[in-house]
């Protein structure tokens, strides 16, 4: 084992036993009083620094100080579309950004909002408390098919960021596989080099995980001799349970999924129980119904209980959870998540190329808002991009550049900018949809 992977499990020790000791302490019997007195000492701060939220103390509809869950319900419920129009209103003024994220997924509309680098050592632990539910540590080895934006760029900064990659990610036990095209000779290519690599734990989009499974299927008892501590699906859910049961079958380990998203980083971790765990230390979990009445099943709402420079209160990320277990208002635990569902793009019936690569290669630039592919019966793609001004050659042209290094076939697809995207029956905007 390197020297470098076991400083940074050194690390990282005392700080997952912390979250360990923490969610065995008493708290677990008061979940809601631990979160609602952890709310108020941030909401001190946030009700002086953010506009949105000044605003509304200035004219009482809201309180100063939340004496009960009652008070905390009056505070409204943010989707994603109102924020990327009202990030201006909606983050801390007390501190410059030290940086600013944007982020992209399946709906295709992208919400640009600041961060500070304090948060990482309040997030970060999470993941790997969460990732001891399956034994897995900072210093195990890790395969991931994941998206591979870095490369997509151009000049000096993707070289950098190459370099980077290729250098800082063998240090430290990591090795990375792009998701982007699945199609059956990269994902046999992605077979081989796991069993060269030989790691402890594999991460991927869910579904290309899936694909990775199907593809080496006839090297199952090859990835049995690696005894894999796990296969974790990220970034969107299987199909059905039988997908995680194929997996654990190919692979020969549990299968588990992480539920985060940029804006929340992790919210919720399965068990090997076989339920979601919610972070809820971190993280004020809600349910609720179409009416915004607390509801077993129902539309989740969060908020984020760490100082951020982008504080979340009642964020809707457009996911229904189902079977939650709760502490008055505040889910702990819940059973399945409805959403999160990533398609593919198929370029031919062997081909079919990951959401993430068409997000990554639009997302660069700041003028697009948000964007949609259509196509026809006859599989003829087009984008159709919104944007905050219009775009130039130069705009298209770099989309372009950057969908060829996904896969050269990218290049044909027609790119058109227009003021509306197509909405589904139930009021979403999703990335890929049918004409």
């Amino acid at each position: 084992m390197f020297l470098i992977p076991l400083i940074r499990k050194k690390e990282m020790e005392s700080r997952v036993r912390f979250e360990q000791s923490f969610y065995n302490s008493d708290a677990k019997f008061n979940i809601s009083h631990y979160q609602f007195r952890t709310f108020n000492n941030l909401w001190q701060n946030i009700q002086l620094n953010v506009p949105f939220y000044k605003e509304m103390v200035k004219k009482k509809e809201i309180p100063t100080q939340i004496s009960s869950f009652h008070d905390f319900e009056n505070f409204p419920i943010l989707n994603r579309e109102y924020v990327r129009s009202n990030i201006d209103m909606l983050y801390d003024y007390s501190k410059k950004p030290d940086g600013w994220v944007r982020t992209g997924g399946s709906t295709g509309n992208p919400l640009i909002y600041p961060n500070w680098k304090e948060e990482k050592k309040n997030y970060e632990p999470n993941l790997w408390y969460a990732r001891d539910f399956y034994n897995i540590n900072r210093a195990d080895k890790m395969f991931r098919l994941w998206g591979h934006s870095h490369t997509l760029g151009k000049g000096l900064s993707k070289i950098k960021k190459e370099i980077a990659f290729a250098i800082g990610h063998p240090l430290i036990g990591y090795k990375r596989f792009s998701a982007y095209d699945l199609s059956e000779g990269k994902m046999k290519e992605a077979g081989n080099k796991i069993l060269q690599f030989k790691p402890d734990y594999i991460i991927g989009y869910s579904k290309a995980l899936r694909v990775l499974a199907e593809v080496n299927k006839d090297k199952s008892s090859l990835f049995h001799k690696l005894k894999f501590k796990a296969v974790i699906g990220a970034a969107e859910g299987f199909e059905s349970y039988k997908d995680k049961e194929y997996l654990s079958e190919i692979f020969g380990c549990p299968v588990g999924l992480e539920y985060a998203s940029m804006e929340t980083k992790m919210l919720a971790h399965t068990h090997p129980d076989g339920t979601y765990k919610v972070l809820w230390r971190n993280n004020l979990v809600e349910s609720v119904d179409n009416y915004e009445v607390p509801s077993n099943t129902g539309k989740i709402l969060v908020t984020s209980l760490y100082k951020r420079a982008f504080p979340l209160i009642r964020y809707n990320l457009g996911d229904i959870i189902e079977g939650t277990r709760k502490d008055k208002i505040s889910v702990y635990e819940f059973e399945r998540i409805q959403g999160r569902d990533n398609d593919f793009l198929w370029l031919d019936k062997f081909t079919p190329i990951h959401s993430e690569g068409i997000t990554h290669a639009i997302k660069y630039s700041n003028k697009i808002t948000a964007y949609q592919i259509r196509y026809t019966k006859d599989n003829i793609y087009t984008i159709y991009v919104k944007a905050n001004t219009g775009l130039t050659k130069k705009d298209i042209t770099e989309i372009k550049n950057r969908l060829v290094q996904v896969d050269s076939r990218l290049e044909t697809l027609e790119i058109i900018q227009t003021d509306k995207l197509k909405q589904t029956i139930a009021g979403k905007t999703k990335w890929l949809i049918k004409e």
